[in-house]
């Protein structure tokens, strides 16, 4: 059975900055250790190579719209998912968004997914668990996917981060004693 993982933008704009070939600009990442930077293209390098490792995109194309809007088709990131389209390795899923375009989740997920942008990844994983494709997020520097890290894995989601404790851990719990002395 294949491996299916929806990849939060972060991901590849991280992976597209450590790439020699894109654009992207190494210091427009938060993540300014170049060491980690090559490890998260290094993951993507591998996805992107291995046709057992299917992308979760929606046929609304918010998610694509999203990588889109963030990188230029010359990005190593928005080539590896085009890559992955050519090949036909895609679980395409439908997502249910409401009247101002923000996909829509179970109550319990709602509340504690308060990023309106990340809603669409929450619902796309969501939408391919239930058609019988289990799925991971994959997450390189977005703290906000800790902030909601229960909620998620109640609703048995399951977030692969690939910088977890060398750099999303620290930084968040950084930020969340920030916020308490703040």
């Amino acid at each position: 059975m294949s491996e299916a993982r929806l990849i939060d933008t972060n991901v590849l704009i991280v992976a597209s900055a450590a790439d020699a070939g894109s654009p992207f600009k190494p210091d427009a990442t938060p993540v300014q250790e170049a060491e980690y930077r090559q490890k998260v293209l290094a993951w993507l390098h591998d996805f992107e190579q291995d046709a057992q490792r299917y992308a979760v995109l929606d046929l609304e194309w918010l998610i694509c719209g999203e990588y889109d809007n963030k990188l230029t088709h010359q990005d190593y990131g928005w080539l590896a998912i085009m890559a992955k389209m050519d090949r036909n390795e895609v679980v395409w899923v439908a997502l249910v968004v409401d009247n101002n375009g923000i996909a829509v989740l179970p109550p319990e997920l709602s509340d504690a997914v308060t990023d309106l942008a990340d809603r669409k990844m929450v619902a796309a994983v969501l939408a391919a668990a239930a058609a019988g494709h289990p799925c991971k997020l994959v997450n390189a520097c977005d703290t906000d996917w800790l902030d909601c890290e229960a909620a998620l894995m109640a609703a048995h989601i399951e977030t692969e981060h690939l910088l977890e404790h060398e750099w999303l851990r620290p930084k968040w719990r950084s930020m969340r004693q920030h916020k308490a002395t703040s």
